[in-house]
């Protein structure tokens, strides 16, 4: 287990998975700079550990994260500056987080606003708890938003939402969130962990390298015509044929069992 200031980073070694815990329960784990700081240093640190082959994040408490934190930037004396520096800094963290090989799974356990629901959307996957709330929040205050959610969420939930989100304010409940896309699955708040950690257990089992091309192919398709993304899905299907994981996934299947991935 490694500890920062605002969060805690566990590595279960023999399953091969990171636990990321936002740590700031008493503010409901609202975004700060020493938070944005130690994200992007915690994803540091998974991105030079190659044995890291999923990542949970989720919050301490009663809260996945409730945006950003408000008296921290009423206290800048220059706030343009401050969101700015805040941003960018978070923003690093965003892009190693979307950039790894190793599928992200967001454990919504409650309040997701703001910049927590840009962080929960540059996951991969998301499942709540019955009690987890999402909300754009940032124009609330008079802020488009940041941290990629412009580009995440219309993609997720559609265009109509989105602006009903951000233009409305509107709030939606664990219910909604499923039906509308947002989460794949709605669990009790006390199996959230569990779950989670179970389906880490079996990404951390999968073609790692595989899944990195899939996320990164799914991205591109967003801006490429067809041409340029038949093109990229031929560059990376070439890399992934001389992987070991392809060969073990041959092997298996003409042996009829499981395959036995290592994320290389």
């Amino acid at each position: 287990m490694s500890k920062l200031e605002t969060i805690i980073l566990e590595i279960e070694e023999s399953e091969n998975y990171a636990i990321i815990y936002l740590n700031r329960p008493d503010q409901l784990n609202a975004l700060n700079f020493q938070l944005a700081e130690d994200f992007y240093s915690v994803m540091e640190t998974i991105a030079r550990n190659e044995t890291i082959r999923s990542i949970v994040i989720t919050g301490k408490g009663n809260a996945f994260c409730a945006g950003g934190d408000l008296g921290a930037f009423k206290k800048a004396e220059e706030p343009d500056t401050f969101l700015f520096d805040l941003a960018t800094i978070f923003h690093k963290g965003i892009k190693l987080l979307k950039t790894l090989n190793a599928p992200s799974i967001a454990a919504v356990n409650g309040a997701c606003f703001g910049v927590g629901l840009s962080l929960a959307c540059a996951c991969d996957l998301r499942i709540c708890s019955e009690k987890a709330k999402f909300g754009v929040a940032f124009t609330s205050v008079g802020l488009s938003p940041d941290s990629s959610l412009t580009f995440h969420l219309p993609k997720i939930v559609g265009l109509p939402l989105a602006n009903e989100m951000a233009i409305l304010n509107r709030i939606l409940n664990a219910n909604e969130a499923i039906k509308f896309n947002l989460v794949s699955k709605v669990t009790p708040e006390d199996l959230l962990l569990e779950e989670v950690k179970g389906i880490a257990k079996k990404v951390s089992q999968g073609p790692t390298m595989a899944y990195g091309s899939t996320k990164k192919l799914f991205t591109m398709s967003f801006s490429n015509d067809l041409e340029s993304q038949l093109n990229q899905e031929i560059i990376n299907i070439k890399k992934n044929a001389i992987s070991e994981d392809f060969q073990e996934g041959v092997n298996s299947f003409f042996e009829k069992r499981k395959p036995d991935f290592k994320g290389r």
